[in-house]
Parts: C-alpha cells; structure tokens; sequence
C-alpha cells in the first residue's frame, strides 16, 4: 500500500511515537522511509549568538543532527530502506512540499488547544490541511 513514507522528526519527547509508528510500517509495507527535519530559523532566534558557531549551516546542521539522533539509533535497529533529510524553513510549509514525493506523511502532535494552539499554531493541522497524501498523527 505505501511504497514511501515521510516523518517528520522535531526530537521532542512526542515525536518519538511517530517515529516508532513510521519505522514500523515501513518495515510492514516493505516502504522506503524519510526522516525530514525542519530547521525553522524563526524558532531559534538569537541562539546562534550565544553558541559558538561560526556560521549559520553549521548551527542548522548542529541542531538537526540533534533532532534525528533519536530516529537514526531505532532505524538502525529496524535494517529499512530510509534516508535522512535537512532544510530550512517553515516546518510546515516544508513538511507538505516534501509531501507530494511520498505516499503517507506522519507527524506528531503535542495535542494543544485553545489560546496556546492558538498562539503557537498547530504544524501537524497545517500538514493535515495541506500535504498531498494522507497524513497520520500520532499523540503521546
């Protein structure tokens, strides 16, 4: 049914049930999978300043390779067919670009609502929203 599949991967404590959930059905589906991470500079600020990094790419690399520890240490477990991939941008924007070369998206979710969904805007209702094949969300 899928022949590929997109995660999305953020190395929040949440996102861990969506690469659990991505890596097994890849293995179940015989698909390829792919782990994006977004570097979302709006949502960094002014950390590179108190950091020393010399230039921006390497902060961006730095804090994705972060990101995709978690994801890399259970996909070498598994022995699939995966790649890994870095951009820059808005998580969602980027998330649902990447969308159309894939046959599912899934994402995690931190579940807020009200004013604090409000303010923080929702990226996995954006992917949901937006993205070119289904979607899957997976809640802690």
């Amino acid at each position: 049914m899928f022949k590929s599949i997109l995660v999305a991967v953020d190395g929040s404590d949440s996102n861990s049930i969506a690469v659990n959930t991505a890596i097994q059905l890849a293995k179940e589906q015989g698909a390829k999978l792919t782990a994006l991470s977004v570097f979302d500079p709006g949502g960094y600020g002014n950390l590179a300043a108190v950091r020393d990094v010399t230039d921006e790419l390497d902060y961006m690399n730095k804090i994705c390779a972060l990101c995709l520890e978690y994801f890399n240490e259970k996909v070498a477990e598994a022995g699939i067919e995966y790649e890994t991939k870095v951009v820059a941008g808005s998580p969602a924007e980027k998330i649902v670009e990447e969308s159309s070369k894939h046959d599912l998206v899934i994402c995690g979710t931190l579940g807020r609502t009200g004013l604090s969904r409000l303010v923080m805007g929702s990226v996995a209702e954006k992917v949901v929203r937006l993205s070119e094949c289904p979607v899957l969300v997976c809640r802690k």
